[in-house]
Formats: structure tokens, sequence, C-alpha cells
């Protein structure tokens, strides 16, 4: 039901009957499983689409019609990131694109850049596996390239530096490969 509902969705572009569908589920207990499945599925469908997700999500979120708690949410993404590995043999981008994701929930303060870091930095389908292959390095780099490109240098500076969250800790020990994160944001 949850994917048909996401595929209509893309279709008609009516959040409405998206959160019609979500309140007919009556049961909140399964959001987390809603959206993992819907965040993966997004992997292969077109930018517009994933843009259409990712402001859904966030309205999903703080909507008052359908609330979506941010624990629901961060449990969803988790189960992303324990497929990931998995998910970029299909979509070889879909680190990216979850990056991306990423990027618009933090800049909508639904979920803080040190929470998704966290979510990351464990990530795997065993802890700390989405490290050791550099899947997190790339999801990192995706997050904070989106934000550089919606609100600039220095907001992805005001957000590292408020989140102490440490950006190197997201590369894998050594590694001798350019990371996008490494290119883009630390500056070697």
């Amino acid at each position: 039901m949850s994917l048909a509902a996401i595929k209509e969705f893309y279709c008609a572009k009516d959040e409405k009957e998206v959160v019609l569908c979500v309140k007919d589920l009556t049961s909140p207990s399964f959001y987390p499983s809603m959206i993992s499945l819907w965040v993966t599925d997004s992997f292969e469908r077109k930018d517009e689409e994933r843009d259409l997700l990712a402001k859904l999500i966030i309205d999903l979120t703080i909507s008052r019609d359908v609330a979506i708690s941010q624990d629901q949410l961060i449990k969803g993404f988790e189960n992303v990131l324990t497929t990931l590995e998995d998910a970029v043999n299909d979509a070889p981008r879909a680190s990216e694109f979850l990056g991306r994701i990423f990027g618009k929930v933090i800049l909508e303060k639904v979920i803080p850049f040190n929470e998704i870091g966290h979510l990351i930095y464990n990530g795997g389908e065993e802890e700390g596996r989405l490290v050791e292959i550099g899947l997190a390095a790339e999801v990192v780099g995706s997050t904070l390239e989106m934000i550089k490109l919606e609100q600039g240098d220095s907001m992805v500076s005001e957000i590292c530096r408020s989140s102490n969250v440490w950006l190197e800790s997201f590369r894998p020990q050594g590694s001798s490969k350019q990371w996008k994160l490494r290119q883009i944001y630390l500056g070697k």
C-alpha cells in the first residue's frame, strides 16, 4: 500500500492523498518501514521525484495531520543506511541521493546534522560498515554539498561548527582515495 501511495504521489503530486493513505494505515509502528521503503525506492527515480519525496517526508514530519515523529523518521533512515551497501549495487549513486535527502531534512531543521552524522557513522549491515567501505564519506559529502548549493559555504560551516561532528571520522582509515567529503569540505 505505501509503495503504491508514493508512486501515485509522483504522478499526481497530491500530498493530501498521501496523507490520507498514511492515516488509513493506522499503524504508526509501520512508519519507519514506510520511510525506508520510500527512500530506497527513490534511488531509482528521477531527481524531481526525489525532491518531491524529501519535501513530503519533511511535511509529514512537521504536519499536524499525520505526525511522523522524529524518532520514526530516524528509524526509517537507519533502516535505509543498513541496506545502503546493497542499494549502491542497483543504484550506484544511492549514497549521493540519500545525502541530498539528508541535506534537505537538516536545512528544514527536522533532524540536526549531529543526529544524521551519528546515524551515518554507525550505519551499515554491521555498525560502522559504511565508514569502513567509504560510503559514509560519500553520504556526508553529498549532504554537505547539497547544503552548500542551497545555502552557501557559511551555512555548511555553521552546521558543522554547531554540531561538533568531526568530518574526518567518516573517511575510511588508511584510504588514499580522494573522497567527496575530503575534496569538497576539507580542502585537501
